[in-house]
């Protein structure tokens, strides 16, 4: 004779003393209702395995990997304007390479991290590519993981320029007049180490090669005529408008001749612009030419442009 037994309903164990009149003569399954009260849900002793199978089931976790994410050259000085390359490898954290992986590389600005380039990962999880900085720069990779991998951001890769050494004296400066108290005039000395915003948007244009053109982009993949200007003087901290016509208008005219680096060339008539570019000096441009084509640097093949300044 069963005289007591235990029976899981809802998960909850209920132990009470039953008796034999309220076990099932042809199942042999345990009828608890009258401990339970009228209308209540009855678990049998038949039903347990698969109710304990329920509650003991356990859950399921994929863990992702942990990868790390670091410069190859984390501090690296050269000179302005000479080819660098800048690289970072994928692992995981026991060191085995990841490849096939993308990565974004982003550059510092005064107004936070903005990402310019994507590369992918090789067999030995490094990737890489050629920079040329004016001016000391941050530059940081950025990964998103995956299902399997952790994601990982790396930490800066900081590209130092070399100041320019004074200028020398011309030969002239020799035979200056003396002054008053016996000393020689000299020419006043070159500034080192300084970046003009014009010179910091064409290096950011520069940035921007090989990107196709699509009517109507604004960046960060591909871009229009205008599109391109507008997202480079995002980066430091000058508002344009999107169109050339209205850029046009939001610019200082300059003397046709008197252009600098960093000025916006314009091509067209006042009210009917339908090109521009950003003068990089030697009567070249950063442009976003047409369909079909990609960012490059051109010579302006036009004698009738016009200049903008970016105030």
């Amino acid at each position: 004779m069963i005289t007591t037994g235990t029976v899981a309903v809802s998960g909850v164990a209920l132990t009470g003393s039953l008796g034999i009149d309220q076990q099932d003569p042809e199942t042999g399954e345990i009828m608890i209702a009258s401990a339970l009260g009228a209308g209540d849900q009855v678990e049998t002793a038949a039903a347990r395995p698969t109710i304990a199978a329920a509650v003991e089931q356990p859950v399921a976790f994929q863990l992702r990997t942990a990868v790390s994410l670091a410069p190859t050259l984390p501090d690296v000085t050269v000179n302005a304007d000479e080819p660098v390359e800048v690289g970072f490898r994928l692992t995981s954290r026991s060191g085995g390479a990841l490849a096939d992986q993308d990565i974004l590389v982003q550059v510092l600005f005064p107004q936070g991290w903005t990402t310019f380039k994507a590369l992918r990962t090789d067999a030995s999880g490094h990737a890489a590519y050629t920079a040329r900085v004016l001016t000391t720069t941050q530059v940081r990779a950025t990964f998103a993981g995956s299902d399997a991998l952790e994601a990982a951001t790396s930490a800066p890769a900081i590209l130092r320029v070399r100041p320019q050494p004074p200028a020398a004296p011309s030969p002239a400066s020799d035979q200056a007049p003396r002054d008053g108290a016996g000393g020689a005039t000299t020419a006043p000395s070159a500034v080192g180490g300084q970046t003009s915003v014009g010179e910091k948007a064409v290096y950011l244009a520069s940035l921007q090669a090989g990107k196709p053109y699509v009517y109507g982009a604004e960046g960060p993949y591909s871009f229009d005529c205008s599109g391109l200007v507008q997202y480079v003087y995002k980066q430091l901290g000058k508002s344009l408008p999107r169109t050339t016509d209205q850029q046009f208008a939001a610019t200082t005219r300059i003397a046709r001749g008197s252009e600098q680096v960093g000025d916006l060339i314009f091509f067209g008539q006042p009210g009917s612009m339908y090109h521009m570019g950003i003068y990089a000096g030697n009567g070249k441009i950063w442009v976003a030419p047409k369909s079909g084509d990609v960012v490059k640097l051109q010579t302006i093949w036009a004698s009738d442009y016009y200049v903008g300044r970016v105030s």
